[in-house]
């Protein structure tokens, strides 16, 4: 089974097919044109050398009292018959006893007629010399007599060769016209496929909706319903796969945090000598609950699980404020100073998609900060590239050669000494990118520190409802 990039466009198999067929008939039409035009061309050449057999067969005399038999043939006419201005022209006449009564003897070598008193026109040679002839043989009461006129083939070979020139060119227009329109015919035809292709390549990732088929060529309509019903079987599964992550979600964040509100109050009423481990059990289930929300998050904004839509506008500043302020209480507990510079900011997405994002950057920063530090949130919409978001803290930052790396899913920097998952990241870009939003890194304001900047498509059209 061939390849995808083996596999010959149907374009391509229709002009092959269409194409040798027609290259095969019209060589064969220029082979039969070509044959027919030489063979008239022949047949006047062989015409005049045969009337010049014959004139000399009319021009033999022999009197009742001599023996021998004569050719009247004066200097004058003998000359006029040998006149030509591309070939060599000779005759020779001979009586029954091969004896040459007029002409070239050399000629006697040549094949002569079998039949009496009839033209025979045939191909000869001498040496090398190719010879067309035309002989006659005279039988009567009172003699018997040959005539054979010889002439080369240079008018012959000169006249194939224009008339193959004269085929050639108009064929080779005509083919070449041929292959055009056969090309134009072609893709005319193919046109609707072309639409068609053009039409589901333009399609969005969470575009599930059936293909139209009017339109379609009859013959792409199973292609089309196949499709179609793909994309419903799709549909279903990408429903089906969210409504179970969001089950999972709410089933597993329920419990984790009941039992990660139990822990807390136990610290409290526990001996002192108790509560060490259960302080370490309930940091480990923090961590937990941290984990399984990334992993979800990650799963439902990954585009294996996001197969469903839900994007509408949306403000940032809005969703920037709310994600900042449930982090607050960590920034505050290591004295960051989080600070706000938020505008309007209108996109076309999913609300809770980008509140992950947004809170996996804060969250980041802060984890990243050392206490005493500073981290800035900012959103708006700047002329060059349009909505964004800007998260910028004054810790260690990130090196250049690590940049790329860190949206990879629980990659962690070396030595970096910050507990985590190594998916907040990984969360930013796979929501990033369902935004078709790019993703930079850049260093702090004085180089110090990090800026992680996501800036959204043009969405100035996009209206957000004023929140109540």
């Amino acid at each position: 089974m061939p390849r995808l990039g083996e596999a010959r466009a149907l374009r391509n198999r229709l002009l092959l097919v269409i194409s040798w067929p027609l290259l095969i008939l019209l060589a064969a039409s220029m082979v039969a044109d070509y044959r027919s035009a030489l063979s008239i061309a022949n047949e006047a050449y062989d015409n005049a050398l045969t009337g010049t057999a014959v004139a000399l067969v009319t021009r033999l005399e022999r009197d009742d009292d001599d023996k021998d038999i004569e050719v009247d043939i004066p200097p004058a006419a003998d000359e006029i018959l040998r006149s030509d201005a591309i070939d060599k022209i000779e005759y020779v006449v001979f009586d029954g006893q091969e004896k040459v009564i007029a002409g070239d003897a050399e000629l006697l070598q040549l094949p002569r007629p079998e039949v009496a008193n009839r033209s025979i026109v045939q191909n000869a040679k001498i040496g090398k010399r190719a010879l067309r002839t035309a002989s006659y043989r005279y039988e009567s009461p009172r003699m018997t007599a040959t005539v054979i006129v010889a002439e080369t083939t240079l008018k012959r070979r000169h006249a194939a060769n224009r008339i193959l020139a004269m085929i050639f060119w108009p064929n080779l227009l005509l083919i070449a016209a041929a292959l055009l329109l056969v090309y134009f015919g072609v893709r005319y035809a193919l046109k609707p496929l072309d639409t068609l292709g053009r039409g589901i390549a333009a399609r969005g990732p969470n575009d599930f909706s059936p293909i139209a088929e009017a339109g379609v060529p009859a013959e792409a309509g199973p292609l089309v319903r196949a499709i179609n019903r793909l994309l419903q079987h799709l549909g279903r599964a990408g429903r089906a796969q969210q409504a179970f992550l969001s089950n999972a979600a709410h089933q597993l964040r329920t419990p984790l945090a009941g039992l990660q509100t139990q822990l807390e109050l136990a610290v409290e009423t526990l001996p002192v000598e108790a509560r060490p481990r259960i302080e370490r059990l309930r940091e480990s289930t923090g961590r937990l609950v941290h984990f399984t929300n990334q992993m979800l998050a990650l799963a439902r904004s990954s585009s294996e699980g996001a197969l469903v839509s839900d994007h509408r506008p949306v403000d940032l500043a809005a969703l920037l404020e709310d994600a900042a302020s449930d982090l607050l209480d960590d920034a505050l507990a290591k004295q960051i100073d989080l600070g706000f510079e938020t505008a309007p900011a209108p996109v076309l997405g999913s609300s809770w998609m980008l509140r992950e994002m947004l809170a996996n950057l804060i969250d980041n920063a802060i984890a990243y900060t050392p206490e005493g530090g500073r981290v800035t949130v900012r959103c708006g919409r700047s002329d060059e590239e349009g909505v964004f978001v800007e998260v910028e803290d004054d810790g260690p930052g990130i090196p250049e050669s690590e940049r790329n790396r860190v949206f990879e899913r629980f990659y962690r920097a070396a030595g970096d000494g910050v507990p985590g998952t190594g998916l907040g990241l990984a969360i930013v870009k796979e929501v990033a990118d369902r935004h078709a939003a790019d993703v930079t890194i850049a260093s702090g304001s004085e180089g110090v520190g990090t800026c992680i900047r996501v800036a959204f498509p043009d969405a100035s059209d996009v209206i957000v409802p004023e929140r109540q």
